[in-house]
C-alpha cells in the first residue's frame, strides 16, 4: 500500500505532462526602432489556444538578439509563466538561387584552378627530367647518328613542355581573376551574420480557448543610425537651405520587409547611471614634469571612411611619438583633444592600409584604402561570418558633391521623449541585412542666418563666409557631419556638434573669392634706427578689402601688434585708424560693410625698440 502515492503521482505528472501543448507560431516584423546604435524590433503573431498550458516557440529571429532584451506582451486572459532563449542550431538560413548559383559558380572557379596547378606542377616536373636526361650514353659516349636523333626527340619535347606551361599560366591568371571576382560578389550578396538563428519558447497558461495577439521585443545588436545634412547656400542675402538625412544601416541576419521605421536620438548601451565626484587633491606645480615644447594644443574631430564613403568603425587614431589615441565609433566618427599643432596622426584599421597625416584643427575626413594583402586572407564560404563592426559593411554610395540639388524626402513625425527625440517615418521601409548603408532624405527646410565674412590677411590673404543661426534649437537638429554647397559649388565638409555650442550656431562655409584681400607693407614707412645701444624698427602695412560681388556683405579684417614678454622689449605708436584693439592679445579687428564694387584700405603701424645687439624677429 505504500507504493500507492508513487504510482498515483506519477499517473498525474503524465497526465500533465501529455496536456502540454507545442506550437510553432509565425511572426511578422511589424516596427523597428533604430537606435544610434543597436535596435529595437517588434513581431507580432496570432497563435490559437486552448485552454491549459501551452509552449509556444518563436522561431527565426535574429542572430544579434540581446536575451536581456526580450519582452512579450499579450492583452488576453493568459498567465505566462516563463520565456526562454536559445541558438536554434537546427535551422540553417534560406540561401536564395542566386547565392547558391554564384557558390557553385565559385567552387568551379576553385576546382579550375586547383587542377590548372596541379597540371602545371606535372610539366615542370617532366622539365626538371628531361634537362637531368641531357646527359646520355654514360662515359663511353653514343654514335653521332643516336646523338643526334636524342636531340632531336629532347628538342621537340622541351618545345611541347615549354607551350603547355604558359598556355597553363596563362589559363591560370584567368582563373585567378574570375575566382577573385566571384569571391567577392558573394561577399557581397551574402553578408550574413551567421546561419544560426535565436528561437524563443514561452511557457503559458490560459483560462480560455481562442485566438491571442502576441507582441515579442527584443534588441538587435549591428544596426544603427546617424544623420548627415547637405547646407546650401545660394547667396548670401538668402536662407541657408538644409536637407537633413537619416544614414541607416543593419546586419542582423533577418530583413525587415515593408516595416514602420522609428529613429532614436538614444542609445541603449550609454551608461545610464550618474557620474560621482572624487577628492580634488590640491599639490604644488612642478614644472619639471610639465610639457614643453611642444607648441600650441588644438583638438580635431572628423569621421574615418572607405574608398566608397562608408564609415570605418572601429579605426584607431593615435598621435605619433605619444599616448594620445582614441577609436572611431560604430558611424566612424572620433575626436581627439589636446593634440601639438605640429603633431601626426596615424589612423590604422584591419583590412586598410596605415596612414599618417599632419594635424588639422578642426573638421577632416579621412579616407582609407584597403589593403592590397586582405583579398587573400578571405576563406569562400556560403555564409559570411564577418564579425566587423557596424556600418563597416561597403556599399554602394554617391559622394556628396555628386548629389542632385533637388532631393525627395519622407513624411516624418517628430515625438518627445524624457531623454530622447524619436522621428516617425511614416512610409514603410525594406532594409535587408547586408549592412549597406541607405540614405533617407528626412526634411527640407530654410533657415535664416546672418553672414559675416571674416579675414586674416597676415595668415591668409582670403576671406571665409561664416553663417551664424539664431535659435537652432527650434528644428530639431542632431550632431553630424555636414556637406557645404555654395553658389552652386561644393566646399566640403564640417561638423556641427550641438553639446558644444551656445544659443547661436556657427557655420564655416569656406573661402569666396568673390571678397579679394591683399596685405602689404608699405616699404616707405618701415625704416631701422641705430641710436646708442638701441636699435628702432618702424613697421606699417596697408590692407585692402574690394567687394566683387553683387551684394552688400559684412566683413572683418584682423590683424595684431606684437606684444612685448620683457622690458628690454618696447612696443610704442600703435596705430591702427578706426580698429578696436585687444591690448592684452595686440588683436586689432575692422568691423565694416562694404557695398557692391567697394574697395577700402586699412593701415596698421607699429615701432619696437630693443637693445642693439639682439635680435628681435618682426617678419
Amino acid at each position: 500500500m505504500r507504493i500507492l502515492p508513487v504510482v498515483l503521482s506519477l499517473l498525474f505528472f503524465n497526465t500533465s505532462f501529455s496536456q502540454l501543448k507545442k506550437i510553432n507560431a509565425e511572426t511578422t516584423i511589424r516596427n523597428v526602432t533604430i537606435f544610434s546604435s543597436g535596435a529595437r524590433v517588434e513581431r507580432s503573431a496570432s497563435v490559437t489556444l486552448q485552454n491549459g498550458r501551452t509552449e509556444i516557440s518563436f522561431t527565426g529571429l535574429s542572430n544579434q538578439l540581446d536575451q536581456q532584451t526580450i519582452q512579450l506582451k499579450a492583452e488576453a486572459n493568459i498567465i505566462l509563466l516563463s520565456v526562454q532563449s536559445a541558438k536554434d542550431y537546427m535551422s540553417a538560413r534560406k540561401i536564395e538561387t542566386e547565392e547558391k548559383n554564384l557558390i557553385e559558380l565559385t567552387n568551379t572557379y576553385k576546382d579550375k584552378l586547383d587542377l590548372d596547378s596541379r597540371l602545371l606542377d606535372v610539366y615542370k616536373n617532366e622539365e626538371s627530367m628531361l634537362i637531368k636526361n641531357q646527359a646520355i650514353g654514360g662515359q663511353s659516349g653514343i654514335k653521332a647518328s643516336e646523338l643526334k636523333e636524342s636531340l632531336d626527340l629532347q628538342r621537340q619535347r622541351m618545345t611541347e613542355v615549354y607551350g603547355k606551361e604558359l598556355e597553363i599560366q596563362k589559363r591560370l591568371l584567368t582563373d585567378r581573376q574570375n575566382f577573385e571576382k566571384s569571391k567577392l560578389q558573394l561577399q557581397e550578396i551574402s553578408r550574413k551574420k551567421d546561419s544560426v538563428s535565436y528561437i524563443v519558447t514561452a511557457l503559458v497558461e490560459s483560462k480560455e480557448s481562442g485566438n491571442v495577439d502576441f507582441q515579442l521585443f527584443y534588441n538587435i545588436k549591428d544596426a544603427g543610425w546617424f544623420p548627415t545634412y547637405d547646407i546650401r547656400v545660394t547667396e548670401v542675402s538668402g536662407p541657408l537651405n538644409v536637407l537633413m538625412n537619416a544614414n541607416v544601416f543593419q546586419r542582423s541576419g533577418e530583413t525587415w520587409k515593408n516595416v514602420s521605421l522609428f529613429l532614436s536620438t538614444g542609445n541603449p548601451k550609454d551608461n545610464a547611471t550618474p557620474s560621482q565626484i572624487q577628492p580634488w587633491l590640491l599639490g604644488f606645480y612642478d614644472p619639471s614634469i610639465s610639457i614643453r615644447g611642444q607648441g600650441p594644443q588644438g583638438s580635431v574631430t572628423g569621421r574615418v571612411t572607405d574608398s566608397k564613403g562608408q564609415p570605418v568603425a572601429g579605426a584607431t587614431l593615435n598621435v605619433k611619438g605619444g599616448k594620445t589615441g582614441t577609436l572611431t565609433d560604430a558611424n566612424g566618427f572620433f575626436k581627439l583633444n589636446n593634440i601639438s599643432a605640429t603633431g601626426t596622426l596615424v589612423v590604422s584599421s584591419v583590412g586598410f592600409e596605415s596612414k599618417e597625416l599632419m594635424f588639422q584643427p578642426g573638421y577632416i575626413t579621412i579616407e582609407m584604402t584597403e589593403s592590397s594583402t586582405a583579398l587573400n586572407d578571405v576563406v569562400v564560404t556560403g555564409y559570411s561570418t564577418d564579425s566587423g563592426f557596424p556600418g563597416a559593411a561597403a556599399g554602394v554610395s554617391v559622394r556628396r558633391a555628386e548629389k542632385m540639388k533637388s532631393i525627395q524626402t519622407v513624411s516624418i513625425i517628430t515625438q518627445f521623449q524624457p531623454t530622447t527625440m524619436v522621428y516617425k517615418i511614416e512610409e514603410k521601409y525594406t532594409l535587408e541585412t547586408d549592412g549597406k548603408m541607405s540614405t533617407i532624405g528626412m526634411k527640407q527646410f530654410e533657415v535664416p542666418a546672418i553672414y559675416d565674412y571674416t579675414s586674416t590677411p597676415k595668415i591668409d590673404p582670403a576671406a571665409f563666409l561664416t553663417a551664424r543661426i539664431v535659435n537652432w534649437q527650434d528644428y530639431n537638429l542632431q550632431s553630424g557631419e555636414v556637406s557645404l554647397y555654395f553658389e552652386g559649388t561644393y566646399l566640403g565638409k564640417t561638423y556641427i556638434d550641438l553639446g558644444s555650442i551656445a544659443d547661436t550656431l556657427l557655420l564655416s562655409l569656406g573661402k569666396d573669392n568673390g571678397i579679394i584681400v591683399s596685405r602689404k607693407l608699405v616699404k616707405e614707412y618701415s625704416s631701422k634706427k641705430f641710436m646708442g645701444s638701441s636699435r628702432t624698427e618702424s613697421r606699417e602695412y596697408e590692407i585692402t578689402v574690394r567687394n566683387s560681388k553683387h551684394v552688400p556683405v559684412n566683413i572683418t579684417v584682423l590683424d595684431q601688434f606684437p606684444v612685448s614678454t620683457t622690458k628690454e622689449i618696447d612696443v610704442d605708436d600703435l596705430k591702427a585708424p578706426d580698429a578696436q584693439i585687444d591690448k592684452e592679445t595686440g588683436i586689432a579687428s575692422w568691423n565694416m560693410g562694404l557695398s557692391p564694387g567697394q574697395e577700402k584700405k586699412l593701415k596698421i603701424s607699429y615701432t619696437v625698440k630693443y637693445p642693439r645687439e639682439r635680435k628681435v624677429v618682426l617678419e
